[in-house]
């Protein structure tokens, strides 16, 4: 699949939604009398849905079609979103979170298995650093616009952005309806959901592999939805402009990515794949580490670009292992990859809360930086060659 509009809105759409309401706890927190703890269960009510939908997403897309299972899922990411927009409680703004989490997780994940289709490796890991650019753009737009639009009109009118996003998306994905699958993808409907997870475990890689998403998960995306009370504490930001300033920070991290993406072709070329995994986890070790340091709000955005640099080269190389491990099964080796990562992003914020109440913000920070270190060398080991 080329990246014509369809993919590329589709794609943007489900990154806009993912990340724009980290910036926003604390306004929803007080919209609704809750905690800031409670509030951060809407990263997990979308993160934890699009991992477990994976399981079922990726074998229906090898079996069906991957364009035809993302058209129905980008149609109810937005209906979703959209009533999200006018959730008259948390209650229904948390379910409304997990459907869209659930059926966000048909867009990218086969996208990237249509990409392994239509390219060989060694070109494979270009493209889809390329294509990493549209899905950060999205996420960075929707942490970084979601701040200032709630500044201006409110949270709820940030949320209406993500299903004005959506929507575009699903129109433009149902004006455009997919072709008839080819022989290869009709070849494949004879296959069991067990018969392909099998093809794909096949691959003695596929245990490590799936292991080290779920903790890179789980580690790099734990400490985001606290990066507003991060501020508050140690960078002397006033209450009133952390949503703003949160998001301006989170979407730093997705600058570090698009740069990524531009620089790919080179990086890859210079590097190689063990080394970009270690240089790019140290860097996101060394961040997380020196975080509590910085005494100005935008201090942490500038490291942040770092940090989402370091985390693309560690990601984009297991992502290409992912397309790599079966290739007769790659919708559904995709969509477990996919499942892995939010899975661990889901599990991370409450364990980081938990941490966080407990040694406070320094400790919490080590610990994390520690295990981003520690899983480099797991992947350099087992997983990349």
């Amino acid at each position: 699949m080329s990246l014509t509009l369809v993919p590329a809105a589709c794609a943007f759409a489900s990154g806009f939604a993912m990340r724009m309401v980290d910036p926003l706890m604390l306004p929803i927190a007080q919209q609704f009398g809750l905690g800031a703890t409670t509030v951060a269960l809407l990263t997990s009510a979308y993160a934890l849905p699009y991992a477990l939908a994976q399981p079922f997403l990726g074998p229906l897309g090898d079996r069906f079609g991957k364009a035809r299972c993302m058209q129905v899922c980008v149609l109810v990411l937005a209906l979703a979103l959209t009533v999200g927009v006018f959730a008259p409680s948390f209650h229904w703004l948390l379910a409304s979170r997990l459907v869209a989490g659930a059926f966000a997780g048909g867009v990218i994940p086969l996208l990237l298995a249509d990409l392994g289709d239509a390219y060989d490796l060694q070109e494979r890991q270009v493209v889809i650093g390329r294509l990493l650019v549209v899905i950060i753009s999205g996420q960075m737009l929707g942490s970084a616009v979601s701040g200032i639009v709630n500044d201006l009109f409110g949270w709820r009118s940030a949320l209406g952005l993500a299903a004005a996003a959506a929507l575009f998306a699903a129109a433009s994905a149902a004006l455009n309806r997919p072709r008839r699958a080819s022989g290869s993808a009709q070849a494949s409907t004879s296959s069991s959901f067990a018969a392909l997870y099998a093809h794909v475990f096949d691959n003695p890689k596929a245990p490590h592999l799936y292991a080290a998403v779920v903790c890179e998960g789980a580690l790099v995306f734990a400490p985001f939805p606290y990066v507003g009370q991060l501020l508050i504490e140690h960078a002397g930001s006033a209450a009133g402009a952390a949503p703003t300033q949160t998001g301006l920070v989170l979407g730093a991290f997705g600058i570090g990515g698009i740069a990524y993406g531009f620089a790919v072709r080179r990086i890859v070329g210079a590097f190689g794949k063990r080394r970009l995994c270690a240089v790019g986890s140290a860097v996101v070790a060394a961040v997380f580490a020196l975080l509590v340091v910085w005494p100005v709000w935008w201090l942490h955005g500038l490291t942040m670009v770092a940090c989402g640099f370091g985390y693309y080269m560690l990601h984009n190389a297991l992502q290409i292992e992912a397309t790599e491990l079966a290739p007769g099964a790659r919708g559904s080796a995709v969509a477990l990859f996919a499942c892995g990562l939010f899975g661990g992003a889901a599990l991370g914020p409450p364990l980081f809360g938990w941490l966080l109440h407990r040694v406070g913000f320094t400790v919490a920070l080590a610990i994390v930086a520690l295990g981003v270190a520690a899983l480099a060398q797991w992947v350099i080991r087992r997983v990349v060659d």
